[in-house]
């Protein structure tokens, strides 16, 4: 095999709490992610050193390009003293919070070792993900899951029930890094009255099966509270008056997701939204794929 072609899913965090920053600066959360079927298609070819090129000119194509970054561990984790030409279509936003690179990142794991034939574990390819960013290990599989400490700890859940998760994003980016470091800045003067318990309220109600309507009230996400950007709160307010069931932001942002238990309401809503000339997406979610 010279070539292979992988799908890289987006996905969306149901709900998100900030647990407290660790010495090496990153962050413990605890949130309950789920794959959507948004996706960019990413083709590999082995090469003679790591290429990679992108159908975005505002993505980067060296090492700070998390594919490039993914490659470049694998094979010094393997000592395979070759390459890959990566070629990425990408149609997940950037800077969105769905984790559109963090997923390519995983797929390209996934799709060296088989292409060249490693047979890394999921164990020895989940210490490769840790190395890279927050979100990979958990992209390697996909599904429903309740995800702790900085992404790496991961327990699959029962999956969220058949629906339609329409994806807004607005017209500005928002980059985690900065996100995490206001939140560091304001989070002592947050007043806390979230309930503290709703990531695990929320998988459990998932677990049980719950009507969409009951899980409403524990899709919370910390970074709203400190964002409280016009723009996204207007976007909430419409994606409600349109029949969602409900709608919250994702990761640190700036996409805001809605469910929908009917296909024609997310259609009417995604049509609405595309008048204002936003970036809009109906999606389905995904389960457990490798």
């Amino acid at each position: 095999m010279k070539r292979l072609k992988l799908n890289s899913y987006a996905k969306i965090n149901l709900n998100l709490k900030i647990l407290n920053k660790r010495p090496d600066g990153y962050h413990n959360i605890k949130s309950i992610i789920q794959t959507i079927s948004l996706k960019d298609k990413i083709k590999l070819k082995k090469s003679k050193k790591i290429i990679c090129k992108t159908n975005t000119k505002n993505i980067p194509s060296n090492e700070k390009n998390l594919a490039f970054k993914a490659a470049k561990i694998f094979f010094n984790h393997t000592n395979i003293k070759s390459g890959v030409k990566i070629k990425i279509k990408k149609k997940i936003p950037t800077q969105s919070g769905l984790a559109g690179g963090s997923s390519n990142a995983a797929a390209t794991l996934i799709g060296l070792n088989e292409l060249y034939k490693s047979n890394l574990t999921n164990s020895e390819l989940i210490n490769l993900a840790k190395k890279i960013g927050a979100d990979v290990s958990f992209l390697l599989f996909g599904g429903t899951a309740l995800v702790q400490g900085t992404g790496e700890l991961i327990k699959n859940i029962k999956p969220i029930k058949n629906c339609y998760i329409l994806i807004v994003k607005p017209n500005f980016n928002i980059s985690t890094k900065e996100a995490y470091l206001k939140y560091d800045i304001t989070s002592n003067k947050l007043e806390k009255k979230t309930n503290s318990n709703f990531v695990e309220d929320l998988r459990f109600a998932i677990e049980k099966e719950k009507n969409l309507k009951e899980i409403k009230n524990f899709l919370i996400n910390d970074f709203e509270k400190i964002l409280k950007n016009e723009n996204i709160i207007e976007i909430k307010k419409e994606m409600l008056k349109k029949g969602a069931v409900c709608c919250s932001l994702t990761g640190s942002g700036s996409a805001i997701f809605a469910i929908f238990k009917e296909e024609n309401k997310a259609k009417l809503a995604k049509k609405f939204f595309k008048k204002q000339k936003l970036k809009t997406f109906i999606t389905t979610p995904i389960r457990k794929y490798h």
